[in-house]
């Protein structure tokens, strides 16, 4: 696979509202509180075949995985076996295969319609235990066509007592000339107590 470095994209943006969470839609999510919360929002256009498939986590600063936050449901729920380009980075880290069904249930679901998304981090891991204060890094991994793919990823520092700007570097993979515009317009905010 040939590998195609981007520039860096830097988003750095305060949240001045609030926003609510693409997860808070769905019947079986409960309200995020009030308090120190990530959030993440983006545009998403829908591809053809062999696109579309992505998948948002958090890890912790020695890499382990913290949090899915979500992943569509083909690709975790088995879709990776025979689509090997499906979000390979998150598939890595989150071993699906080894996974209880009903674990997997909790973060995924259909790939969304076109739109603007939401999604909330409430400072918890995959037991729902919340997390100690440190530095913390968010990824969000898209299939754009084929082995074309795009990961972006941010550092923020959980636990601050202040709200920070959260600097978003972009890395693209393959030949991203299909469905290159699938996520756009990613802001990525960490709001303090």
């Amino acid at each position: 696979m040939q590998r195609l470095d981007a520039a860096l994209v830097a988003v750095g943006i305060c949240l001045q509202g609030c926003t609510t969470s693409y997860a808070k839609d769905r019947e079986d999510a409960k309200e995020t509180p009030a308090g120190e919360r990530l959030e993440i929002s983006f545009r998403f256009q829908r591809g053809g075949i062999a696109s579309s498939q992505y998948a948002i986590w958090i890890e912790d600063e020695t890499g382990k995985l913290v949090r899915t936050l979500y992943v569509t449901s083909f690709t975790a729920k088995g879709g990776y076996e025979y689509r090997k380009d499906a979000v390979p980075t998150w598939v890595a880290k989150a071993d699906p295969k080894n996974r209880i069904s009903g674990n997997i249930d909790a973060f995924t679901g259909a790939t969304p319609r076109n739109g603007t998304l939401h999604y909330v981090w409430d400072g918890k891991n995959n037991e729902g235990m919340p997390v100690s204060k440190g530095t913390y890094m968010v990824f969000i991994e898209g299939t754009l066509y084929w082995e074309s793919r795009v990961v972006f990823s941010a550092k923020l520092h959980w636990g601050s007592c202040e709200e920070e700007s959260v600097l978003v570097s972009s890395r693209y993979y393959g030949a991203p000339s299909v469905n290159k515009d699938m996520i756009t317009d990613l802001k990525v905010f960490h709001m303090a107590k």
